[in-house]
């Protein structure tokens, strides 16, 4: 005879269950973009993240100007996993397990304090407080707003509709220096995240008062990046839009333009894939975990977008964090393909510093001249001075041309290619990226006027060589210090 089983009620315990979820393994920048997820999601225009970084008594508020949510709606939000990952979302929801509010708040603070105004009037509040939580041993939240809480709102103008998502007792994001550390690492990240919304002007932030500016990691207005076009690859049930870039050579950018590609964690580390699920980044770079694809010091150009939305998260395994992926398999073999072209052409834009592979629609009107050139002797590749580099030139046309030739002859024979690829594989973010990387505006300059001295002075002649060498290597990337050393090497002259 069979035996209907039972059906026996198993609750979670509370406390341990929250304490458990506040190991996930969200950093600081993932829990406040996970918060500002939500704020774009209400209709916000503008997000200011603000904090309090005294011992004991610091806080992190996350204040929005959009719709707010009523009494049931901020009730309802509270609870853990509503609205789950099988629920329709509207186009454009930026939201996933219905989970991130508190559990990116649990994952930095014991205290979560949501206020919520609307265009009606009406104002809500609630708190998790998980000491109450283990006290009580079940899920109570509580409903109203302490006068610490108030006081905050009060001092961030919390007047009119909008959200203010507040934590307290920080136990995981820390204090004083550390705190304000990483803000400055959420405002990087916020930056990457959410670029494409604030590039755009649909959203406005600020960290600590400070304002975030979008970040491009494809500097697709500068004229020496490649699009190689873009593609939409398809397989089984999932689509993505692919679109491959090749940034340029650092040489061809300028410290500003250098600066903004960097990004926060340098050339190396953001290769990659960057996906973008509508609208907001998922991925900062890294492989994706396609077969035989790893960061390389030659491969730091390749840059490529792909295009998901939330309907693609159960194909491309979104995490709770929003912060890792994995392509579905049938994606992945034309992904890879992808992969390596670009790949390929960072190669190629290295091997030859920028100057052979940028299709000819985009190159600049004036072509760069560099100090150093490639070239193969015996099969075997080394670097050669350029003779026709302006400085190197005047050189060789003085007095002592012979002794100047032995001196490059030297430098090129002795320069120790072997130990530069070593040290340079061993720990590619240490290596400078370019000509004079991190030299200071007034170092520039001084080298300019040295080697402006050793031109031809001759007028015509000279004005013919200093215009040349505002466009070679490494003085290209430098024009305002450039302007300052001629504008003080003419009031020089007129006196």
């Amino acid at each position: 005879m069979t035996v209907e089983p039972r059906a026996l009620h198993a609750p979670p315990n509370a406390a341990a269950l929250i304490e458990s979820l506040r190991a996930l393994g969200y950093h600081l920048p993932d829990a406040i973009a996970d918060l500002v997820d939500n704020c774009v999601t209400a209709g916000a225009r503008s997000v200011s993240v603000e904090y309090n970084a005294d011992r004991g008594t610091g806080w992190v508020a996350v204040v929005d100007d959009g719709r707010g949510m009523t009494e049931d709606q901020l009730h309802r939000a509270m609870h853990l996993g509503v609205d789950g990952p099988l629920a329709a979302r509207p186009r454009g929801d930026l939201g996933r397990f219905g989970l991130g509010l508190k559990t990116a708040s649990f994952s930095q603070a014991r205290r979560l304090t949501v206020l919520t105004r609307t265009d009606a009037g009406t104002t809500a509040a609630r708190t998790w407080d998980l000491g109450f939580v283990a006290e009580r041993g079940d899920w109570y939240v509580l409903d109203s707003l302490d006068d610490e809480a108030l006081r905050i709102a009060e001092q961030l103008g919390m007047a009119s509709p909008g959200t203010m998502v507040l934590w307290r007792d920080l136990d995981r994001c820390g204090h004083g220096s550390q705190l304000t550390d990483g803000m400055a690492r959420v405002r990087d990240h916020l930056a990457a995240v959410f670029g494409r919304f604030l590039r755009d002007g649909r959203l406005r932030l600020a960290v600590g008062g400070q304002r975030v500016r979008g970040w491009d990691p494809f500097l697709t207005a500068h004229p020496a990046t490649q699009d190689l076009g873009s593609a939409l690859v398809e397989g089984g049930l999932s689509t993505a839009g692919v679109t491959p870039y090749v940034l340029p050579h650092p040489s061809r950018l300028t410290n500003v333009e250098t600066l903004a590609a960097t990004g926060a964690s340098g050339w190396n580390s953001h290769q990659g894939f960057y996906v973008y699920r509508n609208n907001r980044l998922l991925t900062l770079g890294g492989w994706l975990g396609l077969a035989g694809l790893r960061r390389t010091p030659q491969c730091q150009l390749a840059r490529i977008a792909v295009e998901v939305t939330s309907d693609d998260d159960h194909y491309w395994q979104v995490d709770i964090r929003k912060a890792r992926v994995s392509p579905p398999p049938v994606l992945r073999d034309r992904l890879r393909e992808i992969a390596v072209l670009t790949r390929t052409r960072s190669e190629q834009v290295f091997r030859h510093r920028g100057t052979s592979v940028v299709p000819s629609s985009r190159r600049d009107s004036g072509a760069l001249t560099f100090v150093w050139q490639q070239r193969s002797r015996r099969g075997q590749i080394g670097y050669q001075i350029n003779r026709d580099h302006p400085v190197v030139a005047a050189a060789l046309a003085a007095q002592e041309k012979a002794a100047v030739e032995v001196a490059l002859r030297l430098v090129e024979e002795a320069l120790p290619v072997s130990l530069i690829a070593t040290e340079v594989s061993a720990a590619p973010d240490r290596a400078a990226q370019a000509p004079l990387d991190g030299a200071g505006q007034d170092e520039v300059a001084a080298l300019f006027r040295a080697a402006v001295a050793a031109l031809p002075h001759e007028p015509h002649s000279r004005q013919a060589v200093v215009a040349a060498l505002r466009s070679t290597e490494p003085f290209n990337r430098f024009p305002e210090a450039l302007d300052r050393a001629l504008d003080a090497e003419g009031a020089a002259g007129a006196h």
